[in-house]
């Protein structure tokens, strides 16, 4: 990914987030895409990324052969909100995921949104268990049959991501 793109996604969730929470978490995705094992799917409109979704390595510590993968960031551009990119997003990364293996998706976001895709709250811990105020905004998505049922206790996401503000559920809407 060259220079360009990278820039290219970073702006697409710093405005997809606004004032309020763009700037840290376009600092995110910066972050995930400097990390060799992030996936990155973009959607295009118009020649430009009109949208992002990034995936990274989540780990159950008991169960180190299961592949999954945390959802975060998930941006559209606002003058491409209401258009289709964001299931486009969606679609596309849950095939790709399928397509290399992965046994389970996991995210910590809109519950009116992610069940769209197949979604459901889950029981699986967060990094931060303790922090999860709004049990139903975290999520997953089975990709391999009964693998995921079969994962349990402490989780770990990757460096960028274990900081206990970004599991914290109570200041969100």
């Amino acid at each position: 990914m060259n220079h360009a793109e990278i820039e290219a996604i970073v702006e697409v969730h710093r405005k997809a987030f606004g004032e309020t929470e763009g700037e840290e978490t376009a600092q995110l995705a910066k972050n995930f895409l400097d990390h060799p094992d992030t996936i990155s799917i973009s959607v295009k409109r118009d020649g430009q990324v009109a949208g992002n979704v990034l995936f990274t390595p989540f780990v159950f510590k008991e169960h180190p052969d299961a592949i999954c993968y945390l959802l975060a960031p998930c941006g559209v551009l606002p003058e491409f909100q209401g258009h289709g990119v964001g299931k486009e997003l969606m679609e596309t990364s849950i095939e790709h995921l399928k397509s290399i293996g992965a046994d389970a998706v996991f995210v910590l976001g809109v519950p009116t949104f992610y069940p769209r895709y197949g979604f459901l709250p889950t029981d699986k811990q967060t990094p931060y268990p303790d922090l999860l105020t709004a049990p139903e905004a975290w999520m997953e998505l089975a990709l391999t049959a009964g693998k995921a049922k079969k994962l349990s206790g402490k989780t770990k996401a990757i460096q960028q991501f274990m900081r206990a503000h970004w599991w914290d559920t109570s200041g969100r809407g």
